[in-house]
């Protein structure tokens, strides 16, 4: 409950809608949502993970996040060379504990979770921008370029695009994991409402990054359910993307989305930018010294530059992180994006379940944003964290599903055993434990497949040392389970039970439990849990 308040919190901050709603109504504590709360975050993060992980996070984050760990020492070393060395540092401050929160969220918050707490946060903000434009207009509406258009309780008509987009692919996710048709249905009504949102908020960009992510992860949700195949998914991914190409390079996009040639004035700001990046190409200006200007900072921006008016970012995710620390941090940066891709990529292969294709939605409209707006590297702002939390979240959940390599086999049996246990004049009770036992049988093989199983499974003979003696691959479908067990309540070594095969076919689509850090924390019944694959089940034996 503590972890959820913290992203609960942390989606009404970071999406700006809780400081706008304290900006209008009660101008004089703006101070107080802006630094009080959110250096309170930060320390409620740091101290929920030093209390739950230790110093663990930290290794882990070492091990498998070292291109973010990188990218952070990065922006610190930057204070060095700073134009502004005393705003580098406080906005390093910012990013350091916005990253926190992230992290916090991502090991502590199961990816489903996340996903639904997140809905309720953001159904909150699409009403609230829905009712603010239409009956209070002075707060929901403000003057584009001579044209009126939507920004709700968000910051800008831009934030309203992207979290309204983001929105519609959340709330069609978050329908495919709920078994009530009035819950389906309530989910599609919001999803509804938050494209209308996204339409009155005239932001092209994100139209066009939503329909892009929400295409990729319906080709892939297809491709996945009909088992395709992997050559063929390569080859229609191919062909699609060439299609896009041809159509992009032969169509005038931005005349398509109703912007000029250099996308409403960006092209003057790349331009300049590009120039200050050549003048220091390793090193930059300083993490936070140039971009979102104030009062005291501006003269920053009018040394360097000879903008005509005042530029709160450089409206390209890459040429304000190489602009900030160097080019030579900013392509760590885009290897990172590519780490997380393919992360994602590998664990929409291994186990297909609800969330991890929203992932992909989200990173996607992420990153098609970064090129009209600046949002990568950037503090105090829900991109950045929900970009780095749900890779982390999604990792955690899939490991420990596959065979969790983080996590002690004692905890993974006690959980096991947990889960397997029943009442013996439970009938139910007894077939939820069959599943369990056919689930833990399919965990053991595909952890074998990745060097980290579960449960050990030996064979008691060795061919080349006995082939009279040796273990044929079909008895396993025929006889009892050679798996080791003993240390699992409610099995029986010396028990026999249907054949693997008949317990596969008996797994219901609605037996995922919710789990993270080795925890089963809900068995609520989603709909989204991977088939035993018994073709790669008697691929594996066969090779024994």
């Amino acid at each position: 409950m503590f972890a959820w308040l913290v992203l609960a919190l942390t989606v009404l901050l970071g999406t700006s809608a809780l400081h706008t709603l304290v900006l209008h109504f009660a101008p004089t504590f703006q101070v107080i949502t802006a630094s009080i709360l959110w250096l309170l975050l930060y320390f409620l993060g740091f101290l929920g993970l030093m209390f739950s992980q230790g110093i663990n996070w930290i290794s882990w984050m070492v091990r498998y996040r070292i291109l973010l760990v990188i990218l952070l020492l990065g922006t610190i070393v930057s204070i060095a060379w700073s134009v502004e060395p005393a705003v580098s540092a406080e906005r390093t401050v910012h990013l350091l504990g916005s990253s926190v929160i992230a992290i916090y969220i991502g090991f502590m918050v199961p990816l489903l979770t996340i996903l639904r707490i997140s809905a309720c946060a953001l159904a909150f903000v699409m009403l609230a921008s829905l009712g603010s434009a239409t009956v209070l207009p002075e707060l929901g509406i403000e003057n584009y370029e001579g044209q009126l258009v939507w920004k709700g309780i968000l910051s800008s008509k831009n934030s309203l695009g992207f979290w309204s987009a983001i929105s519609v692919l959340l709330f069609l996710t978050i329908s495919e994991s709920l078994n009530s048709f009035m819950m389906r249905a309530l989910c599609w009504l919001l999803a509804l409402a938050s494209l209308a949102v996204l339409i009155k908020s005239d932001s092209a960009t994100s139209l066009l990054a939503m329909v892009v992510a929400g295409s990729l992860s319906l080709y892939l949700y297809i491709a996945f359910r009909f088992q395709l195949g992997f050559a063929r998914m390569i080859v229609m991914a191919v062909l699609f993307v060439g299609l896009v190409g041809i159509l992009i390079s032969n169509i005038d996009t931005a005349g398509l989305l109703g912007r000029s040639g250099d996308l409403t004035g960006r092209g003057e700001v790349w331009q300049q930018t590009w120039k200050l990046i050549i003048e220091q190409p390793l090193t930059g200006y300083g993490y936070g010294a140039l971009w979102f200007p104030n009062d005291d900072t501006i003269h920053v921006q009018q040394k360097l530059t000879d903008f005509t008016w005042v530029v709160y970012h450089a409206h390209n995710g890459f040429l304000q992180v190489a602009s900030e620390i160097g080019l030579p941090l900013s392509v760590i940066a885009l290897l990172m994006v590519v780490q997380q891709l393919i992360e994602i990529f590998y664990c929409q292969y291994e186990r297909q379940q609800v969330g991890v294709l929203f992932v992909l939605a989200f990173v996607i409209t992420f990153l098609i944003s970064n090129f009209s707006e600046a949002r990568f590297l950037v503090n105090r702002e829900l991109y950045w964290i929900f970009f780095l939390a749900l890779p982390i979240s999604m990792l955690r959940q899939i490991s420990l599903v596959s065979g969790n390599p983080y996590e002690p086999e004692e905890e993974q049996e006690s959980n096991l055993s947990r889960s397997a246990s029943w009442d013996d004049d439970d009938e139910d009770s007894k077939a939820s434990t069959y599943r369990a036992k056919a689930a833990a049988s399919a965990a053991t093989v595909s952890g074998a497949a990745i060097g980290k199983p579960w449960l050990d499974y030996q064979p008691s003979h060795h061919q080349e040392d006995d082939p009279d003696n040796a273990v044929d691959a079909d008895d396993l479908h025929s006889e009892t389970l050679s798996h080791d067990l003993t240390g699992v309540e409610g099995f029986d070594i010396n028990e026999e039970f249907e054949p693997i095969d008949e317990m596969v076919e008996d797994i219901s689509v609605h037996d995922q439990a919710d789990i993270d850090l080795g925890e089963i924390v809900s068995e609520e019944p989603y709909d989204d849990f991977d088939e035993f694959d018994e073709d790669k089940y008697d691929r594996l034996n066969d090779a024994d």
